[in-house]
C-alpha cells in the first residue's frame, strides 16, 4: 500500500482511538448538512428533527441530544456537499467534523460503541494533494491535508521570462533564440520541480499538474522517480485567465477516485498474497477477534454492509481492548467493536466492500 496514503489513514484512526478511550455510551450522528441546495436550513432542520426524536426513543439524554444538534444545525463553510460527524458523550463532544466528500451513509446511534465506520470511510477518501497549476513561466502550487478541504498551504514559482516565447525571427539568430526559449523553460520546470519536491516531503498522496502541456512535459522529466509516481497530468485547469476552476475541481474529483480505487484494489492484492502464507492472515470475526486481543492485528479490513450486521459478545474475547462501557454488553455490532479494537491497538483500519470474509471483517496481521 502506498505510504502516503497509508499515513494518512493512521491520522483517522489515531482519532478514533481517541474517543475510544472514553468509557462512553456514546451519541453518533453523520447527516448530510451541505447547504448549497434550495431551502438548505429548513431541509437540515427537519432531517434533525427526525433524527431527534429517534435518538430520544432509543434512549439518549436530552440534553446530550441537544447539545448535539446544535453542532449539528451550526454554520460551516463547506462550499458544496458536506456531512457532518458529531460524537457526543458524558456531557461533552468527543469529535466535530465536517467532511466534504461525504458518501451516501448516515450514522444515527447511541450506544456503548462510537459509531464511527461510515465517517471514516468517507474520510479516507479525502486524500493530501499538491495541485500544480503551471506554465512555462513557472506555477502556484496548492497543498491540501485533506482534498476537497481548503488549502493548508499555498505558494508560487515565477521563473525568467526573457527569450521564453519562441520569436518568428530569420537568419542565423534563429536558431539561437530558439534555443534560449527552450533554455529559459527547462530552467523554470526545474525550479518548479524543486518546489514540488519539497511540498511532498509533507506527505500528499498525489500531485495534479495542470496548465501547458510543455510545461507538463518538462517539470515530469524534471522531478525524480518518487515524486513521478505521485504526478497525475489533467487535462484543464492552469494558470491562464478565465481558466474554469470548476472543470479543474472535477478533474482533480475524478483522479482522486481512480487513486483511491487504485489503492484498495492494492490493499486486496497485498491482503489474497498474504493470506496464501501460513499466519499472515486472518478471516471472520472469530480469527480477527482473538488477534484482536493479543495485537497481533497490522491492518483491520471492515465491510460494513456485511459487518454491521453482525453482533459479538466481547466476553468471548477476552483481552479485547474497548471502551470500559462497552465490556457488559453482549450485542455489540461488530463492525463498531472491531473499529474501536483495532484503533485501540495500533491497527490501520480500512473501510470498503471487502470480499475477503462473508462477516465483513478480515485482517492483515503483524505477525
Amino acid at each position: 500500500m502506498v505510504a502516503n496514503n497509508l499515513a494518512h489513514n493512521v491520522k483517522n484512526t489515531r482519532l478514533v482511538e481517541e474517543i475510544c478511550q472514553h468509557p462512553g455510551p456514546f451519541l453518533s450522528v453523520y447527516l448530510d448538512v451541505r447547504r448549497d441546495v434550495e431551502e438548505a436550513v429548513h431541509q437540515l432542520n427537519v432531517r434533525w428533527r427526525s433524527a431527534r426524536e429517534d435518538l430520544l426513543r432509543n434512549g439518549a439524554p436530552e440534553d446530550l441530544v441537544d447539545l448535539t444538534g446544535e453542532r449539528i444545525q451550526a454554520g460551516h463553510h463547506a462550499a458544496g456537499a458536506a456531512a457532518r460527524m458529531v460524537v457526543a458523550a458524558d456531557g461533552r463532544i468527543l469529535l466535530d467534523d465536517v467532511v466534504t466528500a461525504p458518501g451516501d451513509h448516515t450514522a444515527l446511534t447511541w450506544g456503548p460503541l462510537p459509531d464511527l465506520v461510515a465517517w471514516l470511510a468517507d474520510r479516507n477518501t479525502m486524500l493530501p494533494l499538491l495541485v500544480v497549476l503551471a506554465d512555462r513561466e513557472g506555477a502556484d502550487f496548492e497543498r491540501y491535508d485533506a482534498w476537497p478541504e481548503t488549502p493548508e498551504a499555498t505558494a508560487d514559482v515565477h521563473g525568467d521570462t526573457e527569450h521564453m516565447t519562441k520569436v518568428l525571427v530569420g537568419g542565423w539568430s534563429h536558431k539561437r533564440y530558439q534555443r534560449r526559449a527552450e533554455n529559459t523553460w527547462r530552467h523554470n520546470a526545474e525550479n518548479v520541480a524543486a518546489e514540488i519536491e519539497h511540498q511532498v516531503e509533507s506527505g500528499v498522496r498525489m500531485v495534479a499538474v495542470a496548465g501547458d502541456l510543455r510545461a507538463q512535459g518538462e517539470i515530469q522529466h524534471a522531478v525524480g522517480e518518487r515524486t513521478r509516481s505521485l504526478l497525475v497530468n489533467l487535462e484543464t485547469g492552469g494558470r491562464a485567465d478565465g481558466t474554469s476552476r470548476q472543470a479543474l475541481d472535477h478533474a482533480v474529483d475524478e483522479a482522486i477516485r481512480k487513486v483511491v480505487a487504485a489503492d484498495q484494489l492494492e490493499a486486496v492484492r497485498e491482503f489474497e498474497q498474504e493470506a496464501g502464507r501460513h499466519g499472515a492472515a486472518a478471516t471472520g470475526i472469530d480469527a480477527v477477534l482473538p488477534r484482536l486481543a493479543q495485537g497481533q492485528v497490522r491492518t483491520a479490513f471492515i465491510a460494513p454492509d456485511a459487518a454491521s450486521a453482525r453482533t459479538i459478545d466481547p466476553a468471548r474475547y477476552p483481552g479485547i481492548v474497548l471502551p470500559a462501557g462497552a465490556a457488559e454488553h453482549a450485542g455489540l455490532r461488530a463492525d463498531l467493536t472491531v473499529l474501536c479494537a483495532a484503533a485501540m491497538t495500533g491497527a490501520e483500519v480500512q473501510v470498503g466492500s471487502w470480499a475477503m470474509a462473508d462477516d465483513g471483517i478480515s485482517a492483515l496481521l503483524r505477525w
